[in-house]
């Protein structure tokens, strides 16, 4: 997975692939999709697990039509909207 993502100016979707799919060998076959949907590999040790995007301007007019034909192809067991989260800094004391 990229070490830093910009959710400022994309939306990302982790997908979760059968491992007995053939799209589990080559997720990138999913940006067939739709042209806006970019693909940003693995997520972690993950291996069923891949990152896509989608640029932000497009999300809000395609975006429930690429979580549709995404969550109906074969192969596809779940696709989940990624949201930032917030990271906050705890004190020694908190340990």
């Amino acid at each position: 997975m990229p070490q830093s993502l910009d959710y400022d100016y994309n939306t990302y979707l982790a997908v979760t692939l059968s491992t007995a799919s053939h799209i589990h060998f080559q997720p990138s076959s999913l940006l067939a999709v739709h042209p806006s949907l970019a693909y940003h590999g693995q997520v972690g040790g993950l291996q069923d697990v891949q990152l896509f995007a989608v640029p932000k301007t497009d999300w809000d007019q395609v975006g429930e039509d690429i979580l549709a034909v995404l969550r109906a192809k074969q192969g596809v067991l779940g696709v989940h909207v990624q949201m930032p989260k917030q990271r906050v800094k705890r004190g020694s004391d908190e340990l």
